[in-house]
């Protein structure tokens, strides 16, 4: 359908109209434009009339993406249009917000594989992406989900001049008005909130404004320390969660009290081009995470070039943020064999070679630590199909594994010599001893003194509760992707 029409197209999900949108309706009370809200993005494509589209990935990374450098880049130009890890953060004595905004539709390879999603995840014809919002720092259960919305810049085109009508968009309910006494509380005289609204991890979305029934909605600074920005695949983008802030990146950023950048690609590999410097806007990183290496599983692959790309990817990486914490993934092998051709069983290894090559230049300038981790094994009833996808439980149990293994960033001796703890004076809490009488302040031998090395990130560690893993049977509806649909595209 055309926009402007004043229709909403509904595909599987709900779809809240905007107020207004079928006759004159009164200027909300306060607003402000979505592009003054936005957090976790690269850059703001400026579109007509105020609205703006997010994308998390600068114009020369996309160009990367979809070049003949990249395995599959029709599939990575749909993946990089998406949202993951994009939010609005705004402060408000609203009640209730709505926001003008036009999703995508989903990319047409995500849409071919939701057939292998396991049923007791969820029909693949039903909405699994959407909106979901924390007020004040706790996460609101439940997701807004909705399908391609009719309108955008265009439709506002005409609202703009005809009794105050909005385009389409979604309603967001932050609380109830409390009355006092006989008193009735009236919107604007309540209580100030802080909101951060997740944009869908898996289709991109235009934005406008943002409306509220109170006296303000203001945009809030980044107080975050710095940036968690993850480089990963499906499963780090959120793929089968059902609900973008349920994804891991997403919660250990929350965790930690980082700003998040998620530059994850559905079916994305080791891929030099791809990693570039984030803009000055943008808070440095305090930390890395890369994650990939899984999809090597799917297609045919020659070991020394895998090497060679793995080297190159984490190569980059190292030149870009030098004096970072780089925490590096390796996939789980697993049961399910990979394609004929496929050095997938190897990779593991590549990665593990690769980051000493890294640690080996680091070590010198007493650079911060590199470490190497295997991603935790899932249970069957945590996985969404057969490529190992994560449920929202799932996702809860890597961020817990994450936030368990971050403390060891402290540790001089990984970074001095490659082993963690090698000079047995590796005790983190208050009080802890090791071994040989040593606490954290004892000597490490050639290494010098066991200092903390990345304080900002290994004490917010420490510190970060521990994020309750949601019931299996309670796990929001997902998607699924299998890459052998991925490759039929």
């Amino acid at each position: 359908m055309g926009a402007g029409t004043g229709e909403t197209e509904r595909d599987g999900g709900l779809v809240v109209g905007a107020p207004g949108a079928a006759g004159a309706a009164a200027e909300p009370s306060c607003c402000a434009y979505a592009r003054e809200l936005v957090h976790g993005a690269i850059e703001l494509e400026e579109l007509p009339y105020g609205w703006v589209r997010p994308w998390r990935f600068s114009a020369s990374q996309r160009r990367a993406l979809a070049s003949c450098l990249a395995w599959y880049p029709g599939i990575y130009r749909q993946m990089a249009a998406c949202t993951a890890g994009v939010r609005l953060e705004f402060e408000t004595d609203a009640s209730e917000v709505f926001i003008e905004v036009r999703t995508d539709r989903e990319p047409r390879a995500t849409r071919n594989v939701l057939v292998g999603m396991k049923p007791q995840v969820g029909e693949a014809a039903s909405a699994h992406d959407g909106f979901s919002f924390d007020v004040d720092g706790r996460h609101r259960d439940g997701v807004v989900q909705l399908g391609p919305v009719a309108g955008s810049y265009a439709a506002a085109v005409g609202a703009a001049g005809s009794g105050g009508q909005w385009a389409a968009g979604i309603t967001l309910e932050l609380g109830e008005l409390k009355a006092r006494g006989n008193l009735v509380a009236l919107p604007g005289f309540g209580q100030s909130h802080r909101v951060c609204v997740w944009l869908p991890a898996l289709r991109g979305c235009e934005l406008g404004r943002v409306a509220g029934n109170g006296t303000f909605v203001r945009p809030v600074a980044d107080c975050a320390a710095g940036t968690l920005l993850v480089l990963g695949d499906s499963v780090a983008q959120g793929f089968t969660t059902g609900d973008p802030a349920l994804a891991w990146p997403s919660v250990v950023a929350r965790e930690l009290g980082l700003s998040l950048v998620n530059q994850s690609v559905g079916a994305q590999v080791f891929q030099e081009s791809a990693v570039g410097a984030l803009p000055g806007g943008v808070a440095a990183p305090a930390l890395v995470i890369v994650a990939l290496g899984a999809n090597y599983r799917y297609g045919r692959c020659n070991e020394r070039v895998v090497a060679r790309e793995i080297a190159a990817h984490l190569e980059r990486v190292d030149e870009l943020w030098p004096n970072v914490p780089l925490v590096v993934l390796r996939p789980h092998v697993g049961s399910r064999e990979s394609v004929a051709g496929s050095c997938f069983e190897r990779v593991p290894a590549l990665i593990d070679e690769a980051v000493a090559r890294v640690r080996r230049r680091r070590m010198p300038a007493s650079a911060p630590a590199v470490l190497s981790l295997a991603t935790p094994w899932l249970d069957d009833r945590l996985i969404s199909d057969e490529d190992g996808h994560p449920t929202a439980a799932g996702d809860a149990v890597i961020a817990r594994f994450l936030l368990g293994e971050l403390p060891k960033l402290e540790c001089r001796c990984l970074a001095e010599t490659g082993r963690y703890g090698r000079c047995g004076a590796c005790g983190h809490g208050a009080g802890e001893r090791a071994a040989d009488g040593h606490g954290a302040g004892g000597k490490c031998g050639a290494g010098g003194t066991h200092a903390a090395a990345p304080k900002s990130v290994a004490e917010h560690a420490r510190g970060a509760k521990t994020p309750a893993t949601p019931s299996v049977d309670d796990t929001p509806i997902g998607q699924t992707i299998s890459m052998f649909s991925l490759l039929d595209e």
